[in-house]
């Protein structure tokens, strides 16, 4: 898709993390994701938790997964909006 000519913009949400702790020999997998109904939920083995969505990067995040969205307008400069004034 030419997001530029169909006047769009690729945006991204992030939907899911993937985190390790531990080091190169050996560790822990933990990963938290974002559920249908628009909850941050923490897996870690048996146990799931919600968790805070301004909590989720950090120094042990391995892997990010993010869903493009393809209907997010490209925002116009101030002067182009001056203009159709």
């Amino acid at each position: 898709m030419d997001y530029k000519s169909a006047g769009l913009s690729p945006y991204y949400d992030l939907f899911a993390i993937s985190n390790h702790y531990g080091s190169l020999n050996g560790g822990h997998y933990t990963a938290y994701a974002k559920n249908i109904d628009d909850k941050w939920y923490e897996f870690d083995d048996s146990c799931v938790s919600t968790h805070s969505p301004t909590q989720l990067v950090t120094g042990a995040s391995y892997l990010l997964f993010y869903r493009r969205r393809d209907d997010v307008p490209i925002p116009q400069k101030e002067t182009e909006v001056n203009s159709t004034m």
